[in-house]
């Protein structure tokens, strides 16, 4: 369980915590695998979910396309996915409540950040499209940090971008390799539904403090009590 009043900031990953970008993904991977006379590889969007858009060119170059130069295949993926998260419409991605709890935790007084694989030329546009992006305090990626989700860095340098200690945070994630990497770093942890198999989903809320099926669940914990508590307490620091 996660006591609130234990926590100052929030931390969320971007790509299948705050927006559904797997149907983005899937028809990237689809066109780019086409284009080369194959079908995605099975379990494709399950290797890569953790790492970082040049780690994963950098994976998917050694595993399946040896020929390819790492700059083509980032300018490929680029270009057929932009047009996505650039959309006039793409606030159309955020999953259900989600924005909505972002809004109640910063009314409520918390700090926020976002610590992703992606790059600002895509969760800029999308998070501005959902009206949130100046809620945020910090934005974070590995790509920024050096390291995968598998390493807790970025989690950590979105607490130091905040001011807040790690055990005063807790991250929203879709991913258990990152959600072990933030629980690593002495995090609280928000075990996030994204169509994960049901085991793997199961196992992910066993080592977590809360899971989120549905981001309206979340936010029905901050009552009104609370919520001014937390703005007398940030004011008061």
């Amino acid at each position: 369980m996660l006591d609130w009043k234990e926590i100052r900031a929030a931390i969320f990953d971007l790509d299948g915590t705050l927006i559904d970008s797997m149907e983005i993904w899937r028809e990237v991977d689809e066109t780019f695998f086409a284009r080369r006379g194959m079908p995605v590889p099975g379990g494709y969007q399950e290797e890569i979910a953790h790492l970082g858009f040049r780690e994963c060119a950098r994976f998917t170059i050694a595993r399946y396309l040896p020929r390819e130069k790492e700059e083509d295949v980032i300018a490929e993926w680029r270009s057929l996915s932009l047009s996505h998260y650039n959309a006039p419409d793409a606030a159309r991605y955020f999953k259900p409540g989600a924005a909505e709890l972002v809004r109640a935790l910063s009314a409520a007084g918390l700090e926020l950040a976002v610590a992703t694989a992606s790059s600002s030329e895509f969760f800029l546009p999308v998070l501005r499209a959902g009206g949130i992006a100046g809620l945020f305090g910090a934005f974070t990626t590995v790509d920024e940090v050096g390291k995968n989700k598998s390493f807790p860095d970025v989690f950590v340098r979105s607490a130091q971008k905040l001011g807040v200690p790690p055990a005063e945070c807790v991250v929203f994630e879709d991913n258990p390799t990152a959600l072990s990497a933030a629980r690593g770093a002495g995090m609280r942890t928000a075990a996030v539904f994204d169509a994960q198999p049901e085991q793997v989903f199961q196992r992910m809320c066993a080592e977590s403090d809360i899971s989120v099926r549905s981001f309206f669940d979340v936010h029905g914990c901050l009552v009104p009590p609370y919520a001014q508590q937390m703005r007398q307490m940030k004011q008061a620091r």
